[in-house]
């Protein structure tokens, strides 16, 4: 995809800083970090070079300035950054502009926007605070955001049309991984769910909870910057095969200052596309997937302030919440009629201390907790509401230590979160309708077939508890047989606890048969398993045959993990290499793993201007507990019991496995990784062309070899490839007095996957002996070279501009994105090749999809320190209708033209 990056304005800040005196270069990535500001360097202009001490309050310009003054450089201050430039001989020195407040600020400037070092790769890309205020905001998630980076795919269920009452974060793909095989960190903390994460919504799931890839939801609004890894990943970072999502909080800028907010959106601000074959769906709605109603709303306050010159603090609470009023006839709570009503709530409270206690020593410490809890009920099923509890807590704590030719930094964390449902009933049944009693069902095609459904699934808690500890050297650059080398080495150690319990036991009536009489029995008790009240379908009354219990019981994963890298980033005159090496071995793997990654760069003509980069690495992910809990959850249910008549119920018995878990085999699942860049400064701007290629290996999936006997193996592939050209301007486009920054891209993907995830039911290794080939479009093809029906819009294209009009006091950003239609794999049956059957795949095809988001920040202009602000998020504004899906019959559609309104004040 082609990138391009655009920030609003934002003047510069006095800050205190601390900064030891040492090589140039660090000096300048220390300053520019603290700052949260980004500058290109390159070390080897550089090379020798050192810095005095600084220490006091500075403005980024005049603290550049301060570092550089006898160097022989000064910065360039561009929409894309900092770079560094040299003094010409004959230029007197720069003069540093005054440290000023920004309510003293004149004429604003397009702020910087972070990007990379020189020594990064290709493969990483920075958003920082301006680039995510120019986005449309949506829920708020960090996901969300990155729609505007290359090489990254979404969920296409995530815009349906009938499901915008969610709140919960989007999935994506990086280079065609698995959603559920991405790193999530804040602040160096993995937020990563282990428990269940491909799980997604399992309200109607006995057994199962619903579950999610990102433990937390955290909200953008906390973040100073997020970086995406999907390439070229260094060693350090583990326990992934898909990309490295990284978010990070900043240190704060001013002695005291904070803001509230409040936003909102509802579903009578949003233009619903609906096909005419659903309109029933959504007008008669007992589930939230078709919402005809909504109302969303987000309060968030945050304080920032120094205490001492030395302590800085940064507190945040956000809330967002969701009420979904739902209309049908059988969705309310009591069965004595009227509207029930979902809803939704997240929270993130957050609290994080920057405190340098001494010159060379610089520690943080926060706790993050992100609780989600929604009441929800069971579709149609009368009194069967839950309480869903996803999130937790985190607890994060960093030391950077300088010492003279090394930094030796140390990370603890600790971790607990939850997926788990909370229900009202444990009791479940399932009756024929009848009016005298069992009356608040609904006809499926006629009365006569017409259920009543009662009670919940019981509830279930699911745990998961962790604790890593990181510790990592990084060496100043020394020279060894002619070559400059930067050392790097750290270990971690990791312990986790995950946990499934069934908190009650569980009891399924079902199976109504036909029954006349009264329901006493024989010992003068009332069954109540049993109604005497004539049914639709014309008995006398009835009771139910079948039960099935599932004992209250609690099963615990332990995995204790270790992980070592070693990497050595080598230049040479334009050459560089970066060669790294991860050792990582865990209790519940069968053997240890080795990860080699490697990147190699080169600068053509040594000014920066033009580089090549290519890479090869091996990315190990990650196993989950759910394969281990599906193990143990069959042995709380019992057998099916049967009878006849209003008799007792056979003792329990335990239900048999059919399921085969070779767990001492079941290896950890990995991704290949080749890669080639190509990046080029030119007309201002910085143009890119990247190529992935990624082998997907060892998948775990359960495989259906046979009737009734199952494996859990790693049997999945996949296969994608990747081609993204990317550009963005190196200053802002200045019209007039407005300045516009523009980011936009091509991406083409094309991607083949055995699985869509690791507990998908694949039945493709039959009849056919195990083989693993299908019939696809009429062609007997290997699994493999199916096409994946999600994550996989063949082209996409993307712009990102945005303006600034100082007068005005107004940014806007403008968003479009160009979505390729593709064709969805679906089964249809079997087919005979050669005398062997294989299940038949076939296309359905969808349209190509156009939007255009907008997002309009106004400062409101005020005579005080109070400067109250408005946002206004358009998405769709052009109330196209795309479609996302074909069910055969028709079409599912992407939502219409959507408004957001946020308003504020900062002090």
């Amino acid at each position: 995809m082609l990138t391009l990056s655009v920030a609003p304005a934002r003047a510069q800040e006095a800050a205190y800083y601390d900064i030891p005196a040492g090589p140039l270069g660090e000096a300048l990535n220390r300053f520019a970090l603290q700052a949260g500001v980004a500058i290109a360097v390159d070390a080897e202009k550089l090379r020798g070079l050192r810095a005095e001490k600084l220490k006091g309050r500075y403005d980024v310009d005049s603290g550049f300035h301060f570092l550089l003054r006898h160097s022989g450089y000064r910065v360039s201050r561009t929409a894309a950054g900092y770079v560094l430039v040299a003094v010409p001989a004959s230029a007197p020195a720069p003069v540093p502009a005054p440290a000023v407040r920004r309510e003293e600020a004149g004429d604003p400037e397009l702020a910087e926007t972070l990007v990379v070092d020189q020594r990064e790769s290709a493969g990483v890309a920075v958003l920082d605070r301006h680039t995510i205020d120019a986005m449309t905001s949506g829920n708020g998630d960090i996901t969300s955001v990155l729609r505007v980076l290359p090489n990254i795919q979404f969920d296409k269920a995530k815009a349906h049309t009938g499901t915008q009452g969610e709140i919960a974060p989007a999935d994506i793909s990086i280079n065609g991984a698995k959603f559920y095989q991405n790193l999530f960190q804040l602040d160096g903390m993995s937020f990563n769910n282990d428990i269940d994460p491909a799980s997604g919504d399992k309200s109607a799931s006995i057994a199962e909870v619903s579950s999610a890839a990102q433990g937390f939801a955290i909200d953008t609004s906390l973040l100073c910057k997020i970086t995406v890894r999907d390439s070229n990943v260094p060693a350090e970072f583990g326990g992934f095969s898909g990309g490295v999502v990284s978010a990070d909080t900043c240190a704060p800028t001013k002695d005291f200052a904070g803001s509230v907010s409040v936003g909102t959106t509802r579903s009578s601000w949003m233009e619903y596309k609906i096909a005419p074959e659903q309109r029933a769906d959504y007008e008669d709605a007992t589930s939230p997937n078709y919402a005809r109603a909504f109302d969303k709303w987000t309060y968030k306050a945050s304080l920032q302030g120094r205490p001492t010159e030395n302590l800085g603090l940064i507190g945040s609470f956000v809330r967002k919440t969701s009420t979904i009023p739902l209309n049908g006839n059988s969705a309310f709570r009591n069965g004595n009629g009227g509207h029930a009503e979902q809803s939704r709530q997240t929270d993130n409270f957050f609290v994080k201390a920057f405190w340098k206690p001494t010159a060379g020593n610089d520690v943080d410490f926060s706790i993050s907790y992100a609780p989600t809890d929604d009441q929800r009920f069971i579709e149609s099923i009368k009194d069967s509401q839950f309480t869903y509890k996803a999130g937790g807590l985190g607890l994060n704590a960093g030391i950077a230590t300088h010492f003279d030719g090394f930094t030796l930094s140390q990370r603890a964390t600790y971790t607990e979160m939850e997926s788990s449902r909370d229900g009202d009933s444990s009791i479940y049944k399932t009756w024929r309708y009848s009016a005298g009693d069992k009356n608040w069902g609904v006809p499926t095609s006629t009365w006569a077939n017409a259920l009543s459904l009662e009670g919940g699934y019981g509830s279930i808690e699911q745990r998961q508890t962790a604790l890593n500890y990181q510790m990592k050297l990084d060496w100043d650059p020394v020279s060894l047989i002619g070559l400059e080398h930067r050392f790097q080495a750290g270990f971690e150690l990791a312990e986790k606890e995950s946990s499934y319990e069934r908190k009650t036991q569980y009891e399924s009536y079902y199976n109504p048969a036909t029954w006349s009489g009264g329901c006493v029995r024989a010992g003068g008790t009332t069954d109540p398993y049993c109604s005497a009240s004539p049914t639709s379908n014309g008995w006398a009354g009835q009771y139910l045959r079948n039960r099935v219990i599932y004992l209250a019981g609690k099963y615990s994963i332990f995995d204790r993990s270790a992980g070592i890298f070693l990497q050595d980033e080598i230049r040479k005159g334009n050459f560089s290499a970066r060669l790294g090496l991860r050792y990582d071995d865990s209790k519940l793997a069968p053997q240890a793993n080795l990860a080699p990654r490697s990147a190699f760069s080169y600068d053509l003509f040594g000014d920066g201007n033009t580089r090549l980069e290519a890479g090869a690495n091996r990315y190990y992910g990650r196993n989950f507990m759910t394969y281990y809990m599906q193990a143990n959850r069959l042995s709380l249910q019992s057998m099916i019991a049967t009878r006849t008549g209003l008799v007792d119920w056979a003792p329990f018995t335990p239900a048999s496995s059919a399921i085969t878990y070779r767990f001492e085999e079941l290896k950890t699942p990995y991704d290949d990784e080749v890669m080639l860049a190509f990046r080029q400064k030119w007309a201002g701007a910085l143009w890119g062309i990247k190529y992935v290629d990624r082998k997907s290996r060892d998948q775990v999936v359960r495989v259906l070899r046979k009737a009734g006997d199952s494996w859990v193996e790693n049997s999945g592939t996949g296969e994608a490839q990747t081609l993204s050209l990317t550009a963005e301007t190196l200053r802002p486009i200045r019209i007039g007095e407005t300045r516009t920054s523009i980011m936009a891209g091509i991406d083409k993907i094309e991607s083949r996957t055995s699985h869509a995830n690791y507990f998908s039911d694949e039945s493709d290794f039959n009849d056919n002996g195990g083989l693993g080939y299908i019939v696809y479009d009429g062609n007997l093809i290997q699994a493999i070279n199916k096409p994946a029906d999600n994550y996989n819009r063949p082209l996409t294209a993307r712009l990102l501009l945005t303006t600034l009009i100082p007068s005005a006091n107004v940014t806007i950003g403008n968003f479009l994105s160009y979505r390729e239609g593709y064709q969805k794999v679906v089964r249809n049956g079997l087919k005979e090749v050669g005398g062997v059957l294989y299940h038949n795949y076939e296309r359905l095809s969808f349209k190509s999809a156009f939007t255009w988001d907008m997002r309009i920040n106004w400062d409101i202009p005020s005579p005080t320190a109070q400067k109250p602000y408005v946002s206004l998020s358009i998405d769709n504004v052009l109330n196209a209708t795309n479609p996302i899906e074909n069910s055969g019959t028709y079409l599912v559609y992407e939502k219409g033209r959507q408004f957001w309104l946020e308003f504020g004040v900062k002090f």
